[in-house]
């Protein structure tokens, strides 16, 4: 942001000559001179590169733990209690109150799904997923047929989960939304539904040892690709209102993301070693051969510490990098700044406490990471958000049933 400033500075004139009188002249009144700010003040924090806009408003939020750890509460007793048929309801609950307690210009989001389209949903992606688990254990010809439907139905399944949850989405009144033509939804979200098809059943469909690692070695060096189409299809397709989202990012780039997240797994592993290995002699020493049930352990507590080391630094840089590549129609831009080291501490403190307490300082942990997450993101426009006039787009179906399949396999990974 570039900002015109005119500071006033007080600059006392000089006194004339003592005159031969033998009282001094009375002190002249300072004279005011304008002094224009130092390049350094001229510019917002977004005006150093691409992103120089006139106007910047930051997201806020504005919900505490105290308050979300009553709803989440609620929610499972209940979900308990009606065994699991409450969920959709749940899920509204949870998705309507962060949307309002998260503010653009002094105005919070809104969300607005139907639950009773959300458990349709859910009932039929618990049908879909029983049967893709266990279709190779009734015959291979049943387990290839499974993956034909997830692969003739997965891409739309997975657009109409973007449809539902941006459809059901508003700010100031006017709803976001999500379109795209079939062949595209297919050519973008085909290459990794096919890499996770791959590494999750692999073994059910009868390949060997030898075919599974070639498969995984070239699902490991094509994921950042497919991950690259996956979210550029998300961020161009979307809208709010009438207004078009955009996204201009090489998606090679996402090599580089993975690169980096491959170097810190291998120091994170590195060190998770050394510190079993210390632990676990240190255990054999006290308590002899005992020691050997903790070593059982020690594979499960490097997978954390890996988790714990690389999850703030994958979340920062991809946040970061998407954010700042996308663009809405109207001369409106992002940029996202997610300081890895502050999520890092949240999630080693507050994960700590959410473990001791049998997971019910949960909601706290969850409140806390989703006011870095929010909060990191900056909203960039050539005039005032109050300026902009936006059009009601047309609505498309709900994609609730999308919505649900997407939650169940864990294709929903965020927008």
């Amino acid at each position: 942001m570039i900002e015109n400033k005119i500071e006033l500075e007080l600059l006392p004139k000089a006194p004339p000559a003592a005159p031969p009188a033998p009282m001094p002249p009375a002190p002249r009144a300072p004279v005011l001179k304008p002094a224009v700010a130092a390049p350094s003040e001229q510019a917002g924090p977004m005006a150093t590169g691409l992103l120089a806009k006139l106007h910047e408003q930051r997201l806020e939020f504005t919900g505490t733990g105290s308050e979300y750890f009553r709803i989440w509460v609620v929610n499972a007793l209940l979900t308990l209690a009606t065994l699991g048929v409450y969920s959709a309801w749940a899920k509204r609950r949870k998705a309507s109150w962060f949307a309002r307690h998260t503010l653009l210009a002094g105005d919070g989001f809104d969300f607005h799904g139907d639950p009773r389209r959300i458990l349709i949903g859910r009932v039929l992606a618990l049908a879909l997923l029983v049967c893709y688990g266990h279709a190779f254990e009734w015959s291979k010809g049943a387990g290839f047929a499974m993956l034909a439907v997830l692969y003739a139905f997965g891409p739309m399944l997975f657009a109409g989960a973007q449809r539902f949850k941006l459809g059901n989405t508003s700010w100031r009144g006017v709803r976001f939304g999500f379109q795209a033509s079939a062949a595209t939804v297919y050519a973008s979200c085909l290459p990794l539904l096919v890499a996770w098809t791959v590494v999750s059943v692999g073994a059910g469909m009868g390949l060997g040892p030898i075919v599974i690692g070639i498969a995984g070695l070239a699902v490991g060096l094509l994921f950042p690709l497919a991950h690259g189409w996956l979210k550029r299809f998300q961020h161009r397709h979307a809208r709010y209102g009438a207004l078009e989202f955009d996204f201009e990012l090489p998606v090679r780039k996402f090599y580089g993301l993975y690169l980096t997240l491959v170097g810190v797994g291998l120091l994170g592993g590195f060190v998770a070693g050394v510190i079993a290995a210390v632990a676990i002699g240190a255990l054999k020493a006290v308590f002899g051969a005992q020691a050997s049930l903790v070593a059982m352990f020690a594979p499960l507590a490097t997978m954390g510490v890996l988790w714990v080391i690389g999850w703030p630094i994958y979340i920062a840089r991809l946040q970061k990098l998407i954010w700042d590549n996308t663009r809405l129609a109207g001369g409106i831009e992002f940029a996202y700044q997610l300081p890895a080291f502050s999520l890092f501490k949240t999630v080693m403190g507050h994960g700590l406490l959410t473990v001791l307490t049998l997971g019910l300082y949960w909601p706290f942990l969850a409140v806390r990471i989703a006011k870095l997450r929010i909060e990191g993101m900056t909203v960039l426009s050539d005039e005032p958000l109050d300026a902009l006039v936006v059009r009601a787009a047309r609505r498309r179906g709900p994609g609730a049933v999308g919505d649900g399949v997407a939650d169940a396999f864990g294709l929903d990974i965020g927008w």
